[in-house]
């Protein structure tokens, strides 16, 4: 879909609906269960929290290669164990 003065209006409508929804349930989270409102956040921050892979994950795999570049007597023992 182009990006054109009538999409662009579209977009700026649909921004307008959610942010009313949004100030609908802040202002009415008390009426909504403690499950609703684990729904809600779930739901929310799948759009608002981005999407990236563990820093964790990516240090541990250059941990491993340097580990297999090491000779099998030079090695020390495996951090992820």
């Amino acid at each position: 879909m182009p990006f054109d003065p009538k999409s662009a209006k579209k977009a700026v409508k649909m921004e307008l609906l959610y942010e009313k929804v949004l100030d609908d349930l802040l202002v009415n989270q008390e009426k909504l269960t403690k499950t609703e409102r684990v729904k809600v956040f779930v739901t929310l921050s799948n759009y608002i929290f981005p999407k990236t892979k563990s820093v964790r994950d990516q240090f541990t795999i250059k941990q491993l290669k340097e580990i297999e570049k090491q000779g099998f007597m030079d090695r020390d023992p495996d951090p992820t164990k």
